[in-house]
């Protein structure tokens, strides 16, 4: 497959949160997350999109006189052709129902687009930055185990086209997401900037307003193909 259409990788991350992607199939979408970036993203914005969606349902609790007829039509559809195959029909209706309702816009979120998948050299990815398409906001997910004492934080900074000093974007998250709005100056600079950045500071950030920790991240900026 052509890993570089990002229309597929799309497809495959909706299919994967979902739960469309059984066995090997879902086993080599893990792989490619793992291998390359933009797979990771798309997933990420998938199970964003779809977990909203998950929580607003509320649970549905059978009656207790109703449990042995359901475990019976269970039995008897087991042994019927096509049971197995169900799951799948009804992830790809429900990824197809979501495209055609509206492409990312089903819950009223930002229509976020990736920037960065932050992580350090040789290890799991940790957050995941994403922007609105005039970069007014941007959010950063937690996608990894962060772990640092309460007397440190991770910082977040835009690496100047051309050089220059970096410019802060704020504190990361240890978990969860955060969605935070930019500045003027901010916005234009992370348009322009081909890279971001990650130091470890003092609790509350720098108190120079520039990198005086360790710099334990450095990762490109995607842009839109």
């Amino acid at each position: 497959m052509n890993y570089d259409r990002p229309e597929l990788l799309d497809r495959l991350g909706a299919a994967y949160a979902l739960g469309a992607l059984r066995h090997r199939a879902r086993a080599r979408f893990e792989g490619l997350c793992a291998a390359l970036p933009r797979a990771l993203a798309a997933r990420l914005r998938w199970e964003d999109r779809l977990l909203p969606l998950a929580l607003a349902l509320p649970p549905v609790v059978p009656k207790a006189d109703r449990w042995p007829q359901i475990q019976r039509g269970i039995a008897g559809a087991a042994g019927r052709p096509g049971w197995r195959w169900w799951p799948a029909a009804l992830a790809a209706s429900l990824i197809a129902i979501a495209l055609l309702v509206g492409r990312f816009t089903l819950w009223n979120e930002p229509a976020w687009q990736s920037v960065a998948v932050l992580a350090p050299a040789n290890a799991a990815p940790l957050w995941h930055l994403e922007r609105t398409a005039d970069s007014a906001r941007i959010n950063i997910r937690t996608v990894g185990m962060v772990s640092l004492g309460r007397a440190r934080s991770y910082e977040l900074w835009i690496l100047p086209k051309g050089g220059g000093n970096p410019v802060s974007l704020g504190l990361l998250p240890r978990a969860g997401r955060l969605e935070r709005a930019l500045t003027p100056a901010q916005r234009a600079l992370l348009l322009a900037a081909t890279q971001v950045a990650v130091s470890v500071e003092p609790a509350g950030g720098s108190p120079t307003g520039l990198p005086t920790g360790p710099v334990i991240i450095v990762a490109p900026i995607e842009r839109p193909t």
